[in-house]
């Protein structure tokens, strides 16, 4: 028998043999070996999904028409060179990502695909207007056709609407074969368009470069016109609005006498000089007055007035001290010669009088004068501010009529600031609008490509070959799933609960001796040494390990349903034990269906296993010997109404009971299970049940419901047989089958 599982834990309720893995084991070892098994199972599936689903998609490829792509690249330039100041009217691209991404927009817009359809006449393209091509008969087996054709208004369209429809038409599949694209995070857009003619691609893609290029300029020129045109209206109102506010200040200027001259008005003139003037006639009055003062305090207090500025500046006043300075000297001269009273002294005394009398009486005019100018002064200032007074007045009067004219030349003021700054505007615009130069250059014009672009036919090829392989493994792997045959010892342990005794092989077709392919029994005796007979030896090792201390002698073999290999596995066991020197006897107890003695080439005899139970024969009598071994055969000669009353009767008891001491091994052939329930009834008087299985045919459910039957009688079920094993075929199945490893050991067998 075959060790449980590794690294298994005990099988489930019911199971008298195997283990069943836990789900870690199962993810790891199990699953992944499934996986594994089911890719080497339907490799052929696989392979011819892959290659089919290949070749067919290149048969496609190779069918489509090619294209071509043209590429232009253009460059946003960030740096403009400005000769006047217009970043107000008209500026130059933002460096930042969006403006790009806009320019990159622009360049896919229908607008901008209308243009270069426009100029390069692209409408009577059939390339790019359906309504021009010859439609294909095979047309109407793409459903999209139907869908359209009926989703499509019945009325007629005015000539109008066909033109707008047939223009959306061709814009959209210009649209469609045109790819826009930003060079990684540079300023530089690519522009490619796809077509079946290369020349027509670099044509087409120069053709959008320019005509985006256009766009801009116009796109300027327009916006400087606009400009322009507004500037112009609107330097006409503000040079009316100039013109009304100047005439309106002087206009009020005039009418309240508020002309000015050096920046001043008459009357703020006036005020100004007679402030000027009175002031210096207060400083005159103060200066007379302190003058004065000043004569009066030294006439007053006996000093000397000769000290005061007026005297000493009078010329008069200067002779008389001279002369009187000049008679002093004649009078010292006089007093040494003469006596005081002599004559010449005496008249030169009169003299100094005289003239000390002149100088009093010049002091005395000086000093009217000075109290003279005092009150010249005092009227000179009281007559200015008499005056300033009444200029005070008229000036109060008018400042109301100045506060007004300040505000109207504020305004006039301000309005020719506004005028100046849009005349110098509109200037500027004036001479920018014939210096526009475009944001864009084409840095990398398209050349005509020599290499059609699409269908990439090695790269859809590639993708084409791994994604079928994928769907190929993908179906294997679905129908590993639907496979309701049974291929390997695990799936036996697993599946049905019970251990797997052993595989038998496909039997090689060799032919015999007459000439004809040997059946399996046939070939068990002329390769005594092949891997067909060392399985039926294994098979009977088995079984008497099973229970060594009391070896099974009745042995029952059966299967859930018809031609499982059911009669040939049997009658092959038994020949072979036969051979190896048991005496054995085979025993056929499907009574519906007897097909023992056409296995050995006997005719169906006259006396068999019913004969024997009903009219107690002797077993001689029914008894037929194999021709080529030692091995006896009770064989079927008519069956009976009641079958399992037959079979499970004390005379069927009896009998095997009499076999059990007559021969080493009693092997019994039965129906199978699911259709009747002879085999049910005879498992119980079976020491082991053999139940067989087809490799890979017999349906997973069918087994387990049979085995489940057994099981409700109490079968002693030994194990489980698979039969028919492919054993090149389950090679690819899986891991501890004798057939995986069959190919190593293979020598040991002689064919």
């Amino acid at each position: 028998m075959n060790a449980p599982i590794k690294g298994s834990t005990s099988a489930p309720k019911g199971s008298p043999y195997g283990s069943v893995e836990t789900p870690e084991e199962s993810f790891l070892e199990l699953d992944l070996r499934a996986i594994y098994r089911a890719m080497r199972k339907r490799l052929g599936v696989i392979v011819g999904i892959a290659f089919g689903v290949t070749a067919l998609v290149m048969v496609v490829v190779f069918q489509m028409t090619p294209l071509y792509t043209g590429e232009a690249l253009v460059l946003l330039d960030r740096q403009k060179t400005q000769v006047v100041d217009m970043r107000a009217v008209m500026s130059g691209l933002s460096p930042d990502s969006a403006a790009v991404d806009s320019e990159v927009e622009i360049l896919r817009s229908r607008a901008l695909a209308a243009r270069v359809i426009e100029k390069l006449n692209l409408t009577q393209d059939p390339e790019f207007n359906p309504a021009l091509r010859t439609e294909s008969v095979l047309r109407w087996i793409d459903p999209r056709v139907w869908i359209k054709f009926a989703l499509e208004d019945p009325a007629p369209q005015s000539e109008e609407m066909r033109q707008r429809s047939e223009l959306n038409a061709v814009i959209s599949a210009f649209q469609a074969r045109t790819s826009i694209s930003r060079r990684g995070l540079t300023f530089v857009i690519m522009i490619g368009f796809d077509s079946a003619n290369p020349e027509k691609a670099a044509l087409i893609a120069n053709a959008i470069a320019d005509t985006y290029i256009l766009d801009q300029l116009e796109a300027k020129f327009d916006a400087t016109r606009q400009a322009n045109e507004w500037l112009s209206r609107r330097l006409t109102e503000l040079r009316e609005q100039v013109r009304d506010s100047e005439r309106a200040v002087e206009i009020y200027r005039s009418e309240n006498g508020l002309e000015s001259a050096s920046g001043m008005t008459v009357s703020e003139q006036q005020l100004s000089e007679l402030n000027a003037q009175l002031i210096l006639a207060r400083a005159d009055l103060a200066e007379a007055r302190a003058k004065y003062a000043r004569a009066q305090q030294m006439r007053s207090t006996g000093g000397s007035i000769e000290s005061v500025t007026a005297v000493l500046q009078s010329q008069t006043i200067s002779q008389l001290r001279q002369k009187q300075a000049e008679l002093a000297r004649e009078l010292a001269n006089l007093s040494t010669k003469y006596g005081p009273r002599h004559p010449e002294i005496v008249n030169a005394e009169a003299q100094r009088r005289d003239i000390a009398l002149q100088i009093d009486a010049e002091v005395g005019r000086i000093m009217g004068s000075i109290q003279n100018d005092v009150s010249v002064a005092e009227t000179r200032v009281e007559a200015l501010e008499h005056s300033l007074a009444e200029i005070r007045g008229e000036t109060g009067i008018g400042g109301q009529a100045e506060v007004q004219l300040r505000e109207l030349e504020r305004e006039a003021s301000a309005n020719r600031a506004v005028y100046e700054s849009f005349l110098n505007r509109f200037k500027e615009t004036s001479q920018q609008e014939d210096l526009q130069t475009p944001d864009s250059r084409v840095i990398s014009a398209a050349t005509v490509p020599l290499v059609p672009s699409y269908p990439r036919k090695a790269f859809i090829g590639a993708v084409t070959a791994v994604l079928a392989l994928m769907l190929g493994a993908g179906i294997a792997l679905l129908l590993e799933q639907l496979d309701n045959g049974i291929q390997t010892a695990r799936d036996v342990e697993q599946e049905l609960g019970l251990p797997h005794l052993v595989s038998l092989p496909m039997a090689p077709s060799e032919k015999g001796a007459d000439g004809k392919v040997m059946p399996p029994q046939e070939y068990l005796l002329a390769k005594p040494l092949s891997a067909f007979s060392e399985s039926l030896r294994s098979l009977r090792s088995a079984l008497q390990l099973s229970n060594v201390d009391n070896p099974p002698k009745v042995i029952l073999f059966t299967s859930a349903l018809p031609s499982e290999g059911k009669t040939t596995t049997s009658v092959s066991f038994a020949r072979a034990a036969a051979a190896s020197g048991l005496k054995v006897v085979l025993v056929d107890c499907d009574l519906r269906h007897p097909s023992v003695h056409r296995v050995f080439g006997i005719a169906r005899p006259e006396a068999g296993l019913v004969e024997l139970l009903a009219e107690r024969l002797e077993l001689g009598s029914v008894l037929i010997k194999d021709p080529k071994s030692e091995l006896d055969v009770v064989p079927i000669a008519s069956g009976t109404a009641n079958p399992p009353d037959v079979l499970g009767s004390a005379q069927m008891k009896l009998f095997l009971s009499r076999l059990k001491d007559a021969y080493d091994l009693v092997v019994l052939d039965s129906a199978p299970i699911m259709p009747v329930s002879d085999s049910r009834v005879l498992s119980k008087l079976a020491d082991e049940t053999v139940f067989v299985v087809r490799w890979n045919e017999t349906p997973r459910d069918a087994a387990i419901s049979a085995i489940k039957e057994l099981r409700l009688y109490d079968a002693s079920i030994a194990g489980v047989v698979l039969s028919v094993v492919n054993t090149a075929k389950q090679a690819k199945y899986g891991y501890g089958d004798g057939g995986y490893y069959y190919g190593k050991y293979s020598r040991y067998y002689v064919n």
